[in-house]
């Protein structure tokens, strides 16, 4: 059993290290707010973003299907330290049980999208980009189906990183 988590966190961390070098790739060259707005992707950035969004939308799979199976601390385990920052590996866990434990077992899941977002840390947020994969489920005891978003950051070392779990 051991053996099979180390595995699966070992896939996950070889996505993740492949999800940062097309990262890096997909990455334009800084450009002023205005310059960046005006122009629009080129053919192979913009290949290159859609496979990054599909390699990330696999990552956040892994991650509900870990959630799923009770192991939301592995999870944690894994993020990013900004996420380590914001909310501790017990109570992580904590969360995810008492949001989780209430809507039963998952059913159908449908992913929602990728979304990209950048905040200036003028909120409640740390500044940075973030991706967030949403996924409408199913849940075995919900009257309708909730919404779970996998939120990722993008580290100071330029890799797509775990940094929070919601369902709603």
């Amino acid at each position: 059993m051991k053996a099979r988590i180390t595995l699966s966190l070992g896939a996950l961390l070889l996505l993740w290290s492949s999800i940062a070098c097309q990262a890096q790739q997909a990455q334009p060259a800084p450009q002023p707010p205005q310059a960046a707005a005006a122009r629009p992707l080129t053919k192979e950035q913009q290949a290159a973003l859609d496979k990054q969004d599909q390699d990330i939308a696999q990552v956040a799979s892994a991650i509900v299907r870990l959630i799923d199976q009770n192991k939301s601390a592995e999870v944690w385990d894994q993020g990013s330290p900004i996420a380590k920052q914001i909310i501790s590996r017990d109570d992580f866990v904590k969360k995810v049980t008492r949001d989780r434990s209430p809507l039963g077992s998952p059913g159908i899941r449908m992913p929602m999208g990728v979304k990209h977002y950048r905040y200036d840390g003028t909120g409640n947020m740390p500044a940075g980009a973030y991706i967030n994969v949403l996924f409408d489920t199913q849940f075995s005891q919900a009257p309708q189906s909730s919404r779970e978003m996998v939120t990722f950051i993008l580290d100071s070392d330029n890799i797509w990183r775990f940094v929070g779990y919601t369902v709603r």
